[in-house]
């Protein structure tokens, strides 16, 4: 796992307490910052930093309250990030995404 220096505060993935900017971090993309004393510890949950669509259901999820995904390809030499948030609560998206598609209702 790479040992960056952070360059910007925030969460830290695992525990949650804040990162402060220029404190030595670990960071993997799909993880987020952690704190090198957090660095043994899974990642919990990767919240949003801005409001956003969810992926899957379509409601709007406010800022942190959502979980964030990233998916990263290569064509033809270029990088291309695709960043996706998706509810928390997912009984709810799924009764949402079932609510929307006739026939499934009854099931």
């Amino acid at each position: 796992m790479p040992v960056l220096v952070a360059q910007r505060g925030g969460p830290c993935a695992a525990c949650g307490a804040p990162v402060l900017k220029g404190e030595r971090i670990e960071y993997t993309l799909g993880a987020g910052p952690r704190h090198l004393a957090c660095a043994d510890r899974s990642p919990e949950l990767r919240r949003n930093q801005h409001a956003a669509s969810c992926v899957l259901c379509g409601v709007q999820v406010p800022r942190g309250a959502g979980a964030l995904s990233v998916t990263e390809t290569c064509e033809g030499g270029a990088y291309t990030r695709r960043w996706a948030v998706s509810c928390v609560d997912f009984l709810a998206c799924h009764e949402r995404i079932v609510a929307r598609l006739p026939g499934l209702q009854s099931r």
